[in-house]
């Protein structure tokens, strides 16, 4: 279990201290600081690391200026603005596979596996009528116009809408229509939208990236391709040893979506970072963690959690230079 003081708890502090004595030896005023604007990437179950991240830099007493999230982390950033990061927390641990699955609505001949009205419907119970203009920071949720591939920036109308087309995973969530632009997941185009956070001149950005531990750095290898196996051909002791290869190596077609989907994130992340880095990039190590293991919220929060503790230092140095 975390043990995070709430910021509650600290002004209530305070306010039993009472103010500081005036005589004597005057006290030096606090060291001015500048608030920081958070680029959460996507990353689908891994995501709820986010909440970790939040809780850590609430309990630390670090000011949040702005939020720009892509996929889960739009889900992520639009509930804590809208002050229902306590709901999604608890929502989040409460899963189990069968929990998550039976939030779903599978169809078949549609745009997607599942629609996710059982999902929205959840959503509304304690979001229903928000809107960007309701929350008290800026927010941009980041989505993939499907026809076009523009990268859409959702600031305004709606903050369920934008949540759901930031997070509709192509082939496993339908696209989202929204004021006729047909949109699916970000992170097809912006993983982590740090960008976004200097689009809107923000001083201090911090990138929340949740793949970088998956893959190391690209690399191309020469390989011979072997040859064609046909195993109709096959003695039968061969053909049983390659059947059992081939069970251990085939993904089906989830898998290889869900794979190759990570390897897109990946790489669209490092270029992107490459070319706009962030000031300070905070890195959960979850590439243990399935895309769909939305059952692990424990781990990935406290994943999320520790690893934003370890760089609170950094951070709070760079406040005070860029103050």
């Amino acid at each position: 279990m975390l043990e995070w003081a709430s910021l509650r708890n600290r002004s209530d502090i305070r306010e039993a201290n009472g103010p500081a004595s005036s005589g004597g030896i005057a006290e030096a005023p606090p060291e001015k600081k500048s608030g920081i604007s958070l680029a959460l990437g996507g990353g689908a179950a891994r995501g709820w690391a986010h909440i970790g991240v939040l809780r850590a830099l609430d309990e630390a007493g670090i000011a949040i200026d702005m939020i720009a999230g892509t996929s889960i982390g739009a889900l992520v950033g639009g509930c804590y603005l809208a002050g229902k990061l306590d709901e999604l927390e608890d929502f989040a641990r409460s899963l189990t596979r069968r929990r998550f699955f039976g939030l779903l609505d599978f169809r078949l001949g549609g745009s997607g596996l599942f629609g996710g009205m059982r999902l929205t419907a959840r959503m509304q119970e304690h979001m229903a009528g928000l809107r960007f203009e309701n929350l008290p920071k800026p927010f941009v949720c980041v989505a993939t116009e499907i026809g076009t591939g523009h990268e859409i920036w959702l600031s305004d109308g709606s903050l369920i809408t934008a949540m759901r087309a930031s997070y509709a995973l192509p082939g496993v969530f339908e696209p989202v229509v929204a004021n006729q632009r047909v949109l699916v997941d970000g992170a097809l185009v912006n993983p982590v939208p740090v960008s976004v956070c200097r689009a809107y001149e923000q001083r201090l950005v911090v990138a929340v990236n949740l793949h970088y531990d998956l893959y190391g750095r690209a690399a191309v290898i020469k390989h011979s391709a072997g040859e064609l196996v046909i195993e109709k051909d096959l003695p039968s002791a061969d053909l049983r040893g390659h059947e059992a290869r081939s069970r251990e190596s085939r993904l089906g077609i989830t898998g290889v979506m869900v794979e190759a989907f990570n390897i897109i994130q990946d790489r669209i992340s490092r270029a992107r970072l490459a070319g706009d880095p962030p000031d300070l990039s905070i890195q959960p190590k979850l590439g243990h963690v399935g895309l769909s293991e939305f059952h692990r919220a424990d781990e990935a929060i406290q994943l999320g959690y520790e690893a934003t503790r370890a760089r609170l230092a950094e951070l709070e140095r760079l406040q005070t230079v860029l103050a």
